[in-house]
């Protein structure tokens, strides 16, 4: 709410203004030279800016093997283990002072300056020189999968209830917080069942390609065993920020974080939901109501999208309505003898499904 507008310039991220919505109500539409993808926007005041973002991840030579996550601490001005600025709770709840710090849940918490890590770190800033300086800057926290181990092999030592499968293999990323074990009988269908997750301790190899084991203690068994491992890259806050004195945070809890593996998934991603199936009945002499049903196959979801189309290829006649997670039934009204096409998909505050299967129904 000043006097200047702002060129907000992205790195990483081409950017497509949507619209400005006035503080008076008035949607106003880009201008002719606004059209497109850029990467820079300008943002004036008393107006809110919509943008649209697509990260554009860096090509990178392959011989770099990769690129580090940026850990670092909250506040790299301040000694590891020290309370951040009006951020010790504890002591400002027992001085009567107000209270600063809380999670995203609203839960108060203590936070102590330590290492987290941000992926790969990028900002987003004013170009104008001195508001750039004056710190008209945000970072964006940007999550990238590890590189897949290679060469995993593995030999049976020991006897008896001593004995353990040592597994070896070539750690390929440099981007990588653990490695994930997974293991079965040798031979079956069984499912793969995790073992262990093994944390990656750069300071003993240092980054780039090494060498990893891992030993499995099997005991006196009879069954051989066949393994698989994976990298993970867990992007985000990891501390554990419960304490029943002050808050309600479960055990673990604090603030979300993305994984990320080397087999191309995110422990985030949701499941596509399935079976959709639709249906139509008369309402009345112009209208029909159409019901829609579908499976939820994950209960991390916080809401459901519905597509609607005149066409198989969703490309005319888009319209898009949301529901509540844990959903699985909607109707609406539509035009009596027409043919629609739906799919649906889930979402929460981070990520989204795959669509559903395309249901068509024809209004009588």
């Amino acid at each position: 709410n000043g006097v200047d507008t702002h060129p907000i310039h992205w790195h990483l991220y081409d950017v497509q203004l949507i619209n400005r919505v006035g503080w008076d109500g008035i949607i106003r539409q880009p201008e002719p030279n606004e059209l497109g993808w850029k990467d820079t926007i300008r943002v004036s005041p008393l107006e809110d800016t919509i943008v649209a973002l697509r990260p554009i991840v860096p090509q990178l030579p392959a011989e770099w093997n990769g690129l580090p996550n940026s850990i670092r601490l909250l506040d790299p001005s301040l000694p590891e283990g020290e309370p951040l600025h009006h951020a010790n709770t504890t002591q400002q709840e027992a001085l009567g002072l107000p209270i600063f710090a809380f999670n995203p849940d609203g839960e108060p918490v203590d936070i102590i300056n330590h290492y987290v890590n941000f992926g790969w770190e990028y900002v987003f800033h004013c170009h104008i020189l001195s508001h750039e300086e004056m710190d008209m800057m945000h970072a964006q926290v940007v999550g990238i999968a590890p590189a897949a181990p290679t060469g995993l092999i593995w030999e049976t030592v020991g006897n008896g209830n001593n004995k353990v499968n040592v597994l070896t293999w070539t750690d390929n990323s440099k981007n990588e917080t653990g490695f994930v074990i997974e293991r079965r009988v040798e031979g079956s269908n069984d499912p793969w069942t995790v073992i262990v997750t093994v944390p990656s301790d750069r300071l003993d190899v240092g980054p780039g390609i090494a060498t990893r084991t891992y030993s499995d203690p099997i005991g006196n068994t009879k069954d051989v065993y066949e393994y698989q491992v994976y990298a993970i890259n867990v992007v985000g806050d990891t501390w554990d920020y419960s304490n029943p004195a002050l808050n309600e945070i479960p055990p673990g809890g604090g603030w979300p974080t993305l994984t990320l593996d080397s087999r191309g998934g995110s422990l985030s991603t949701l499941t596509a939901p399935s079976d959709l199936v639709a249906a139509a009945v008369v309402k009345n002499r112009k209208t029909a109501t159409v019901t829609l049903s579908w499976t939820d196959n994950t209960d991390l979801e916080t809401g459901f999208l519905i597509q609607r189309a005149d066409d198989a290829g969703f490309a005319l006649g888009i319209v898009n309505t949301t529901v509540l997670g844990n959903v699985t039934t909607y109707s609406e009204t539509a035009s009596r003898g027409k043919t629609y096409y739906y799919r649906v998909l889930a979402f929460n505050d981070t990520t989204q499904s795959g669509w559903s299967n395309t249901a068509s129904v024809t209004t009588p």
